[in-house]
């Protein structure tokens, strides 16, 4: 059986396209550069941007039959909403949004073909929206919407449609992110930074801390081969204590209550800097 699998340079991609391969199954790997590539007999890596339209027909003409899509490739925008230069806010959704789209389109045909069925990597950001990550809460929660209305729309082929939610897991992807983040910053102007300059500072602080307690992606890599193996999937499953809690939290406390505990526990500041 093959399987492909977008996104498998670092993360959850890569530990998702080598633990299949080690279980005796086919892969066929997306990465923007092939020298990223996880290598493993079983694993065929193929240049494939998400964005790209040329790249995506090219792989979906090649690729023969597919037990299993596996939609990862993604990437972090962080800023505050007021001030996100809108080229970034159009980035994120066009990869994790336009970009998870352009792959369904794609490579349906060659699921439908093998019987097979699609994951789609969300988040529990796609649950529960972040502050100072809004972007990239956003286009997953597009992510979630997008895989309710692949699910009922595919009904009739009998093509399981699987939403994975991992909660905090290691990737190389962090620090690109910061590093973007802080390039984004030195753009928004004064304003934004006499406003948000605290509560940026703040959530990059959060974000070092929360990669230390990062789970391995390993853990996500078992979840997303149960999505594609099991008889009977599940809609959804999270992955992760703290994606657990987030979402059960946010399911019995009051609007309120789950702000005041998002901002106290991200350390962001409760009133206006002087």
């Amino acid at each position: 059986m093959t399987y492909l699998v977008t996104g498998t340079s670092s993360g959850i991609g890569r530990a998702t396209a080598v633990r299949l391969a080690e279980h005796g199954h086919d892969v066929v790997a997306g990465v923007r550069k092939i020298a990223d590539a996880p290598v493993h007999p079983r694993i065929r890596p193929v240049e494939l941007d998400v964005t790209d339209a040329d790249q995506l027909a090219a792989v979906a003409k090649d690729v023969g039959p597919l037990r299993g899509l596996v939609n990862n490739a993604g990437v972090t925008v962080s800023a505050p909403v007021e001030h996100i230069p809108l080229d970034r806010l159009r980035a994120q959704f066009e990869v994790n949004v336009v970009g998870v789209v352009a792959v369904c389109q794609a490579f349906l045909p060659a699921v439908r073909a093998g019987g097979g069925r699609l994951v789609m990597i969300s988040s529990s950001s796609g649950r529960v929206a972040i502050p100072q990550v809004g972007a990239y809460s956003a286009s997953k929660f597009a992510v979630e919407a997008l895989s309710d209305a692949l699910r009922r729309e595919l009904r009739p082929w009998t093509v399981p449609v699987v939403v994975v939610e991992p909660g905090n897991f290691q990737s190389r992807n962090r620090a690109s992110t910061e590093i973007a983040a802080e390039a984004d910053r030195m753009t928004m102007g004064e304003t934004a930074e006499r406003q948000y300059g605290p509560a940026m500072d703040a959530y990059l602080e959060f974000s070092r801390k929360e990669q230390t307690r990062a789970g391995a992606p390993e853990r996500v890599a078992a979840v997303v081969e149960r999505a594609l193996t099991a008889k009977r999937p599940r809609p959804r499953y999270q992955v992760g204590g703290d994606a657990h809690l987030l979402v059960a939290l946010s399911r019995v406390l009051p609007v309120r209550a789950m702000d005041a505990l998002l901002v106290r526990s991200i350390g962001l500041p409760r009133r206006p800097p002087n």
